[in-house]
């Protein structure tokens, strides 16, 4: 085999591992994902008491 083939096959290879590397990763997704964060909540949430228009 000469050089030229030779290097092209180890290209060849390479570019095949990496494309089926990115197929498994594509397919499986992020492992280590975090939760989304909480949803916020109003800092005068329930405390309407002697404001005007609250609730009684």
């Amino acid at each position: 085999m000469s050089t030229a083939v030779k290097v092209s096959a180890f290209a060849a290879a390479l570019v095949a591992v990496f494309v089926v590397a990115w197929a498994i990763g594509s397919a499986v997704g992020p492992v280590d994902e975090a939760p989304p964060p909480p949803a916020p909540t109003s800092v005068h949430e329930g405390h309407h008491e002697g404001h005007p228009g609250g609730t009684p």
